[in-house]
């Protein structure tokens, strides 16, 4: 079976970092967006241009076509060609700083490297924003640049996790990443020719296609639960020990669920704290206590399961007048 390096694993843990919190906020921020890379990497951003242009409110471009590269490069060099392409797209922008540059990269050397660098470099030194998707680390790049490394091994692995990050960005920015069944579906409809409003079957079935694992998952609130959050906010660190019998419950439901924590102290946007995002925080925290290892994925947003487990929950069992009594 071909090896795709744990790609969900990968993928979660790529966006859980404050790397990539930097990179989403400077996509969400700007008004334009240049991508580009080589390759099977020029097709990724290419193909990632189309869609951020058409499901968001963004204009997009990337290099596209062996043509475009094969003009510059035959006027200017191999290793220069981005930078030229870039200066052309962005000769007419008033705000460079509303403009991102992003590069998709599996080489870590040479001349195709060096090509993206010297692109990401003069975008930086113009004023935009610029982030670089790379399979490893990229050398003689400027500090300023947002790097994600993906530690990947293989090309393929790479171009994947790059693919699936560009939409990331798209949903995360705020914007809908449409459904297969969602489409079909309104396709089914106006050839009907029926005009009332379209509803995605997906949305009303309690586990979407593609999501049946998550079943079996089980969500525990983080604050109270698991960490002793005796001293509330405090200094926004987390600062507790590990709740009495946390632990040993932990190892046993991970034999049985997936276990989701989810805790408001990762929401996007919380201010960082010592640096840190809340979701680092978080992740630190069970490492260090070495409770990572139960743990299949930290949010903060309700996720699917099977049951949820919070000390500020009430169950309701159609007895709102008791809940009124208990809250009020």
């Amino acid at each position: 079976m071909l090896d795709i390096e744990n790609f969900d694993k990968k993928f979660k843990s790529i966006v859980n970092t404050h790397e990539w919190k930097k990179l989403q906020q400077a996509f969400n921020e700007c008004d334009n967006v240049f991508i580009f890379g080589h390759g099977g990497n020029m097709a990724i951003a290419d193909h990632a241009a189309v869609d951020m242009s058409r499901l968001t409110n963004k204009n997009v471009m990337a290099p596209g076509s062996g043509v475009t590269a094969t003009s510059i490069i035959s006027d200017e060099s191999f290793e220069t060609w981005i930078s030229k392409w870039l200066e052309f797209r962005t000769k007419y922008v008033d705000d460079m700083s509303k403009c991102l540059a992003i590069g998709v990269s599996c080489s870590t050397s040479g001349r195709s490297s060096d090509c993206l660098v010297n692109a990401l470099n003069w975008a930086q030194s113009n004023g935009m924003k610029t982030g670089l998707l790379a399979a490893q680390e990229k050398e003689n790049l400027n500090k300023d640049i947002i790097s994600i490394n993906q530690n990947c091994i293989y090309y393929h692995t790479s171009e994947i996790v790059s693919m699936a990050l560009t939409y990331e960005l798209i949903h995360s920015a705020g914007f809908n990443c449409p459904s297969i069944r969602q489409k079909a579906n309104k396709r089914k409809f106006e050839s009907l020719n029926i005009k009332s409003e379209i509803v995605d079957v997906i949305s009303n079935a309690n586990v979407p296609p593609g999501f049946e694992h998550e079943q079996k998952n089980i969500a525990i609130d983080f604050d109270g639960v698991i960490h002793n959050f005796d001293k509330g906010w405090y200094d926004g660190t987390c600062y507790g020990n590990v709740i009495s019998g946390a632990r040993e419950s932990l190892k046993e439901l991970s034999k049985h669920y997936n276990i989701v924590i989810f805790s408001s102290k990762c929401r996007p946007d919380r201010p960082l704290v010592n640096e840190k995002t809340g979701l680092e925080l978080v992740n630190n925290w069970l490492e260090e206590k070495d409770l990572l290892q139960y743990v299949d994925y930290v949010t903060y947003e309700k996720p699917r399961a099977e049951f949820y487990i919070d000390d500020k929950a009430l169950r309701f069992e159609n007895n709102w007048e008791e809940i009124l009594k208990r809250v009020i």
